[in-house]
């Protein structure tokens, strides 16, 4: 009997710390889709070309199995949805310390991904402001735990941009990533 009721408070307790972990993301998306609608400036330390209205970045590292891969192959879909555009651009950040193959991993999912490289100090700063976190593995060789979102920003000036949108649940919801895109490019 004991057990029992030990177990069953351990789950109890188990599936309120699960609640209230997501619960401060939930409060602020008030979205059914898994995002967060926001209107915030923010710097990329990286060149975007002027005709680039709308951009999709995504945070992640060469290699990353666990959530790159399947989250850029749904990006993928989605760009693949959308009609082809110039003004739209899906930037993927390589976020480990080593830049190797970056570009050719970005486009094995999507000929039009660009890949960025950015100098550690930069990279920190970037994921400061989009909400992101990383940290290394728990073992020798294993992967980099990070953020798995996908954020979409508006460039409203040469170099000026509005962090619009940040989708954090996964399987992404297309329908209101492309919805998105559509009302940013209005």
């Amino acid at each position: 009997m004991k057990i029992k009721v030990k177990k069953a408070l351990f789950l109890f307790l188990a599936f309120l710390l699960l609640f209230l972990l997501g619960l401060p993301l939930g409060m602020l998306s008030g979205h059914k889709q898994g995002r967060v609608l926001l209107n915030d400036t923010v710097t990329l330390p990286f060149e975007v070309k002027e005709n680039e209205r709308v951009l999709l970045l995504y945070l992640g590292y060469v290699g990353c199995q666990t959530i790159c891969i399947p989250s850029l192959k749904e990006s993928a879909n989605i760009f693949n949805i959308l009609p082809k555009r110039e003004d739209v651009a899906f930037y993927f950040i390589n976020i480990s310390k080593e830049g190797v193959g970056a570009k050719e991993f970005a486009q094995f999912f999507h000929e039009d991904f660009q890949a960025v490289q950015l100098p550690r100090k930069e990279t920190l700063a970037l994921m400061g402001e989009l909400r992101a976190y990383s940290s290394d593995p728990l073992i020798e060789g294993g992967d980099l735990y990070h953020t798995g979102y996908l954020y979409l920003v508006k460039q409203v000036k040469k170099n000026e941009f509005i962090l619009k949108a940040m989708y954090f649940t996964r399987p992404f919801e297309a329908e209101t990533i492309i919805s998105d895109i559509q009302k940013e490019l209005e």
